[in-house]
């Protein structure tokens, strides 16, 4: 059975290297294939893309998407581009509300708190990360908020399971290539 996400380094005892996407965990979980499942209860050690769990990793995600002090979105997009831009987050906060789930309710989250949580301070950021940001502001993926990604949700098991745990990257490794974009390449 060819299963192109886990890959077996062949040494004793044997490692893995297993490729996940950052999607809501409950969306791709019922197509894991049991052999990867299996690399990973067998793993006494898992390392991740980034440590999702780790504070200096949230805090550093949280500030890499920052234009410098003193610049807004307003000075580095083109006026109409900007305008449609905030035409197009005040219909999302308007339907936010008609896209949260009934458990999503249930749990406590308000669509105002959820806006914020995605697009708050959004006049701050990079247009990379405004790209990715809106990119992220589908009904499917509000229904889905509250749900960890899939990588976080394995970083949650492993540390659950007692696995030592760690990652093969920092937030600058990954921070600074996108903000090293020029406008025209994003």
């Amino acid at each position: 059975e060819l299963n192109s996400f886990l890959w077996t380094i062949r040494r004793d005892p044997p490692a893995y290297l297993f490729g996940t996407i950052h999607v809501p965990y409950t969306r791709v979980w019922d197509f894991i294939p049991d052999n990867s499942k299996a690399a990973f209860q067998a793993s006494s050690s898992v390392y991740f893309e980034l440590d999702l769990t780790d504070p200096y990793t949230i805090s550093g995600l949280a500030s890499c998407p920052m234009l410098p002090p003193g610049e807004n979105l307003q000075d580095v997009l083109p006026r109409e581009l900007y305008r449609r831009l905030k035409r197009h987050l005040d219909y999302i906060k308007l339907m936010l509300p008609h896209w949260m789930t009934p458990d999503q309710r249930g749990k406590g989250l308000y669509a105002d708190y959820l806006f914020n949580a995605i697009a708050g301070n959004w006049e701050r950021k990079r247009p990379v990360w405004v790209m990715l940001m809106v990119n992220s502001l589908t009904e499917t993926d509000i229904r889905s908020r509250g749900v960890p990604v899939l990588d976080l949700y394995l970083a949650q098991e492993a540390e659950r399971m007692k696995k030592k745990t760690g990652a093969v990257e920092r937030v600058e490794e990954q921070c600074h290539p996108l903000n090293g974009l020029n406008f025209s390449q994003v």
